[in-house]
């Protein structure tokens, strides 16, 4: 998963809340006792300082805002979408079969071809989608020797063991191997940007290794880390991945934010009924021994609960143009053609 792209499009639908439902996606985002203003800035500051870290890796980092052609968006929130996180802003007609298909390309041309169709149809009641993507590509600061790549065998973790290609190398790093865990990490290029491999000791299930990694533990394994000589076998890997974060968010606190009639983005558009009705993540990662490739897309939808009625006028009809007060006919007349 990408936790830089759900925040990013978490934190622009965040400008939409109100009231509890503010708060519930503040908290959830860990931005507990921050201001508005303090959040925003720090997105964009993030922002800013992600893309000049380091010029030897590809970095892009792109946000956008659809939203249905019709739908009366509040200039504020389309604003604050431009001027913190850098979005693109766009009116759409949903109702086109192409629409679900431009929205996707605009993330697939962001993440390298990586992402694709993160928005697969549209439905009637979706009123918005705010979308982040992210690509990294970027060379070890010290390539792994191709030659030196090996089938070993590598123990799953559903059981047994399965024989991958293997890369290794004999380097000074940053390490942590004890009792308890083993970690090194991985420079990329500069060394703005690094992998942290980690793994628990010899019989300890990864899953109960996975609930401990609080912030708390991880800021202690990182602070533990001490250059030295090690000895660095790691498989190649490539997989793709997509998972609905709604029930992940739901569990941090979040869950009103999908509430219909309960959920409060009345600073999106005067409606009640707004609310979060999905949260779809798309991730992408090939790791090999020249470096790494990594993608992700996050879609945020905004939607409501039932589409107003429909009043159309593609008949003949009759129109009026009164005095409300009076209840005077200025001007009263018949439409039979209009073309």
């Amino acid at each position: 998963v990408s936790p830089l792209s759900a925040s990013m499009a978490l934190g622009m639908a965040m400008n939409g809340a109100a009231g509890g439902t503010w708060d519930a996606m503040r908290n959830a985002l860990g931005f507990q006792g921050l201001a508005e203003d303090d959040i925003n800035n720090a997105y964009r500051g993030l922002i800013a300082q992600l893309r000049a870290r380091d010029p030897k890796v590809e970095f892009v980092l792109a946000n956008s805002v659809w939203y249905r052609q019709g739908f009366a968006v509040k200039q504020p929130f389309l604003l604050a979408a431009q001027q913190h996180f850098d979005a693109a802003v766009t009116g759409l007609d949903f109702n086109s079969p192409a629409a679900p298909r431009t929205i996707s390309q605009w993330a697939e041309n962001r993440t390298g071809g990586r992402i694709k169709d993160l928005v697969e149809s549209i439905d009637p009641l979706d009123m918005m989608f705010l979308v982040n993507a992210v690509y990294f590509k970027a060379p070890w600061q010290h390539p792994f020797e191709p030659n030196a790549t090996s089938q070993q065998p590598f123990q799953r973790a559903a059981g047994g063991s399965v024989n991958v290609p293997m890369m290794m190398q004999d380097r000074q790093l940053p390490f942590v191997k004890n009792n308890d865990v083993q970690i090194v990490e991985l420079p990329y290029a500069g060394g703005a940007f690094s992998m942290v491999v980690m793994s628990p000791a010899t019989g300890t299930d990864l899953n109960a290794f996975i609930n401990r990694l609080t912030p708390q533990q991880w800021d202690a394994w990182m602070a533990a880390l001490q250059v030295g000589r090690v000895m660095v076998n790691m498989p190649k890997f490539r997989f793709e991945y997509a998972i609905g974060l709604k029930p992940a968010l739901s569990s941090l606190g979040m869950g009103v934010a999908f509430e219909p009639r309960v959920a409060d983005f009345t600073r999106i558009a005067d409606l009640d009924d707004l609310h979060i009705s999905a949260v779809q993540h798309k991730t992408f990662i090939d790791v090999h021994e020249l470096g790494t490739e990594a993608a992700a897309a996050t879609s945020v939808t905004i939607g409501v609960t039932s589409m107003p009625p429909e009043v159309r006028f593609d008949r003949p009809f009759v129109f009026a143009i009164r005095e409300r007060s009076s209840g005077t006919i200025l001007f009263l007349g018949r439409v039979g053609d209009p073309s």
